[in-house]
């Protein structure tokens, strides 16, 4: 099922700039070579995701979680803010219930799902707390949050570090509140989880590397994402094409596979005795 209920202006922003690149994400960054393997099994596990198990994914892109997860059994929803990218879920998994939304504003009832999960998605909500808040209301057993950590260290980081010159300066400052590494720094994450009344079960780093097979395949990934969308949009594919291949040539290896070594901080979580309302 696909259904529409956009309303915040999260959603509507960065909806457009995804769906965009939704046939190349879900070839590249959601393929076989994607950044979430590891992750994805480790939530599987920890939150016991199997044979009749309720699962809504938020900013679930298109769709690789929830196949794994009903795969696995589960019965699967699906929320994202670009209508391409949840065709693309919708294909993937027939049996799912797949809606065009925001994760600030939930369209189910409280305790409809056993696990929520938010695979690097949080991050882009305008109000963290709102859609965490959101995401403890619909869950009955677990939350689980995926940002990324080690920052400095990270391969995908240092990419778009080097395309930094080409946003506007209205995009660098959006990006501060509303983007992938938002709440990334020392305490962010915490301080939101515990404003949502959600309290900390697990927490674990997992290193999720993304493997291209060639530079040009790591530039096609990039001008496919979100982010890198308002680069193009300001500066032009072509610059921005041009300063990825500078920028991918130092993670290129002899075979000219392409590696980049990524941090996820994984946190399943679960309602604590003080949940606000």
């Amino acid at each position: 099922m696909h259904k529409e209920a956009i309303s915040s202006g999260s959603a509507r922003r960065w909806g457009p700039l995804f769906g965009s690149g939704a046939k190349v994400w879900a070839d590249t960054w959601e393929g076989p070579q994607g950044w979430g393997g590891p992750a994805y099994h480790h939530v599987m596990t920890g939150a016991a995701i199997g044979d009749g198990t309720r699962v809504l994914d938020c900013g679930c892109g298109a769709g690789r979680f929830t196949r794994l997860a009903a795969d696995a059994g589960a019965d699967v929803a699906g929320i994202d803010a670009a209508s391409e990218m949840i065709e693309i879920a919708a294909a993937r998994t027939p049996t799912g219930e797949f809606i065009v939304g925001d994760l600030e504003a939930l369209p189910w009832g409280d305790d409809t799902f056993d696990v929520v999960t938010g695979f690097s998605t949080f991050q882009f909500t305008d109000d963290k707390v709102r859609a965490l808040i959101e995401a403890r209301r619909v869950a009955r057993r677990t939350v689980a949050v995926v940002i990324p950590t080690r920052v400095a260290e990270s391969g995908i980081a240092l990419v778009m570090a080097a395309l930094l010159p080409l946003f506007s300066a209205s995009a660098l400052d959006s990006l501060k509140r509303s983007g992938i590494n938002a709440p990334s720094e020392p305490g962010k994450l915490d301080d939101a989880l515990a404003s949502a009344g959600l309290l900390v079960l697990d927490d674990v780093e997992i290193e999720c590397p993304s493997v291209f097979d060639a530079p040009e395949s790591a530039i096609r990934a990039f001008l496919g994402a979100g982010p890198v969308t308002l680069a193009s949009q300001y500066a032009g594919e072509t610059a921005v094409a041009e300063a990825l291949h500078e920028a991918v040539r130092q993670f290129t290896g002899l075979d000219e596979r392409v590696t980049l070594r990524h941090w996820f901080r994984v946190v399943l979580a679960g309602p604590s005795a003080s949940s606000p309302a």
